[in-house]
């Protein structure tokens, strides 16, 4: 390196050093910064508490055999949908009708005698009106006719009773629902009171929802619930608090909300769901944008712009809707206030106003 040019070297040297010491407020003096605003303004804003919970069915329904014999149809399987009274599977009713056919022959059978006793006992009564038999015979004659009326009483039971097994030997739905587990297949012999089908309905849900405890001043029955499953895309279902669990969960500290609702469509159990509780709504809330508010050592700051000139005011935030926040004091409506570029501002800066 030429020796000569070494001056220059320390010159430019601390040239960059006075720079770099100088004040940073000097270059800040006359600074004019940019912003884009916005207008304080009243609007509805909701105090809200999430939580999420499983959806469930609030009907899971057992279908048990009620007559023993082998399984001779299987009309169902895994993930059907049957609606109330749709015959699941048949049993083997061969040995039924048998049966059935046997007690209707003796209520025939006791039909017959009652007829022919209720003759005799007629000719009876004839008889001793013209003195021609006892009294005592007649009394035993009506004694065999009731007595054949409680046996064909009785017949007409176990006909009924035979027939009810025969229908029983088909498997039926009780309410509307989609097969869970099918535990049977064709040729199994199934005694009575064995499970065949496990059905859950799926139109009528419930979710259960753990909610901080000190949420419990505020929760109560019928407030409003917005629930979205990500199993449903994009479907939401609006609800209300059916019932709220006395008692907090001691391992949790919650407390459980149970919500009540109809299957809108694509909704299964199982699935996850998130939960927006409206806890409270107020109709004339200042909202201005959320990036508008800064963190100051003061606090919350916003910037309300006037004459070109930023003035700093401390304020209490409220609730969030979207991307607006709540002014709960601090600011008055139809006040402009600093959005984009609020937070390079301090209390007396310059501003040019742009379009947002």
């Amino acid at each position: 390196m030429n020796v000569a040019t070494r001056p220059n070297l320390r010159l430019v040297a601390c040239l960059v050093g006075a720079m770099l010491l100088a004040p940073a407020s000097a270059s800040a003096e006359g600074r004019v910064i940019r912003v884009t605003t916005a207008t304080a303004q009243t609007d509805r804003v909701e105090e809200i508490e999430w939580a999420v919970g499983i959806i469930e069915t609030r009907s899971s329904v057992q279908v048990a055999a009620e007559v023993a014999g082998q399984v001779r149809r299987i009309l169902v399987d895994e993930g059907q949908g049957v609606a109330r009274g749709a015959v699941l599977a048949e049993i083997d009713a061969a040995e039924y009708r048998l049966d059935r056919a046997s007690e209707e022959a003796e209520l025939r059978r006791l039909g017959a005698l009652l007829q022919q006793q209720q003759r005799e006992t007629e000719r009876a009564r004839r008889l001793v009106a013209d003195k021609l038999i006892s009294q005592d015979q007649l009394d035993n004659a009506e004694a065999e006719l009731a007595a054949l009326r409680e046996q064909l009483a009785g017949a007409d039971v176990r006909v009924a009773a035979t027939e009810r097994r025969l229908q029983e030997t088909r498997l039926v739905a009780p309410v509307t629902g989609e097969v869970s587990t099918r535990n049977i297949d064709v040729g199994d012999y199934v005694q009575v009171g064995a499970v065949a089908f496990d059905l859950i309905d799926v139109r009528n849900l419930r979710v259960r929802l753990p909610f901080p405890e000190y949420r419990a001043p505020q929760l109560r029955k019928d407030l409003i619930v917005r629930l979205t499953s990500a199993a449903a895309g994009d479907e939401a279902v609006t609800a209300r608090i059916t019932d709220i669990r006395p008692s907090v969960t001691p391992s949790s500290r919650s407390l459980t909300v149970i919500v009540d609702f109809d299957n809108p469509g694509s909704w299964r159990p199982g699935a996850s769901v998130r939960a927006e509780v409206v806890l409270n709504a107020r109709e004339n809330a200042l909202l201005i944008p959320q990036v508008a508010v800064v963190r100051r050592p003061a606090g919350d700051v916003v910037y309300v712009i006037e004459d070109g000139v930023a003035s700093a005011r401390v304020v209490r935030r409220g609730e969030r809707r979207g991307k607006l926040v709540e002014v709960a004091s601090g600011l008055a409506q139809g006040e402009i206030v600093a959005v984009d570029g609020a937070g390079f501002l301090t209390d007396g800066t310059s501003v040019e106003v742009a379009e947002r």
